[in-house]
């Protein structure tokens, strides 16, 4: 599905001495800096939002991650939050940061209003980057399923927390975890537990639902998908959203044009990686990761413009 936007009256004024006009400017301009938020109840621009470093019980032992709070909360008391499910590279870099991609959109959504969780699944189980192994020691439809679902529980506790409006995103790896989330019965979700609201998946794979008998949605599902991507390709997305809107279920696919895998992440030049496992290439290794411009920033707008349909529900 495609988606693309009395001259007044002057007056006369009495003069007034210059040096009275910039006393005047002076008192107001020390007044605005003084309040900087008293009209419009909302944070300035330069506030950042509070990030630190969670844990909470996991299905098979203690996960970690890291939260985003909104800096300033208008008048509302909880807010609504998001669980994000990173990809096979993992949360960090090498150095043990966080990666300009879950920085970036972490403090997005904390600036759009949001409490945000990165949610580390692979740290707290010893692992590291899984990108380039045939065999992955966690599966998106098994462990990491229940780690969204634990995320969302240790969300759904918080004071802070409107527990109503809880989403879920991922990317890749992640992205395709999204998939197994928003199933009907789906490892970890549990009948007199929270529930997401909905759910957005960056280039997943949709092969396995898209072969699944009896594959259903619980909520509704963004699938935002670079056309040009060849390590997780857009087509069987799109089949599986045509299939379930068949079915009557909200999903929608939105594709970028000469996007590739990644192409949401900040100031990465695209590049091919051949070390990647990749089964549809040629011995089964290399795929294009990097970002596309004008897609990213597309890409962001559609998904805030979805989050605010789904906020409005």
């Amino acid at each position: 599905m495609e988606r693309r936007l009395a001259p007044g009256q002057h007056t006369m004024q009495p003069r007034v001495p210059t040096m009275v006009k910039l006393l005047a400017l002076l008192v107001v301009a020390v007044s605005l800096l003084a309040c900087p938020t008293a009209s419009s109840g909302l944070a300035p621009a330069t506030a950042t939002p509070h990030q630190a470093s969670v844990q909470w019980a996991g299905a098979d032992g203690t996960l970690t991650g890291e939260v985003f709070l909104p800096a300033s909360r208008d008048q509302a008391p909880r807010s609504p939050a998001i669980v994000l499910l990173h990809g096979c590279g993992g949360l960090y870099t090498q150095r043990g940061q966080l990666t300009g991609r879950h920085r970036e959109w972490a403090q997005r959504f904390a600036t759009w209003g949001f409490v945000a969780l990165l949610v580390d699944s692979f740290g707290p189980r010893g692992l590291g980057p899984l990108c380039t192994l045939k065999e992955r020691p966690i599966h998106p439809w098994k462990e990491r399923t229940l780690d969204a679902y634990a995320a969302l529980e240790y969300l759904a506790a918080r004071a802070d927390v409107d527990r109503t409006n809880i989403f879920v995103m991922g990317w890749s790896h992640g992205g395709s975890t999204v998939t197994g989330v928003v199933r009907e019965k789906a490892p970890g979700q549990r009948v007199d537990g929270s529930r997401f609201k909905a759910a957005i998946a960056y280039y997943p794979g949709c092969e396995r639902p898209l072969r699944a008998q009896h594959y259903r949605l619980t909520i509704p599902l963004l699938i935002q998908h670079g056309a040009a991507d060849d390590w997780a390709p857009a087509a069987p997305c799109v089949e599986l959203a045509a299939k379930l809107q068949r079915l009557g279920m909200p999903v929608e696919t939105i594709l970028y044009p000469e996007a590739h895998h990644g192409f949401d992440a900040p100031n990465n030049p695209l590049r091919f990686r051949p070390d990647v496992y990749n089964p549809r290439a040629p011995g089964e290794r290399g795929a294009h990761v990097g970002t596309h411009e004008r897609a990213r920033l597309q890409a962001i707008a559609d998904t805030k413009h979805f989050l605010d349909q789904q906020l409005a529900r």
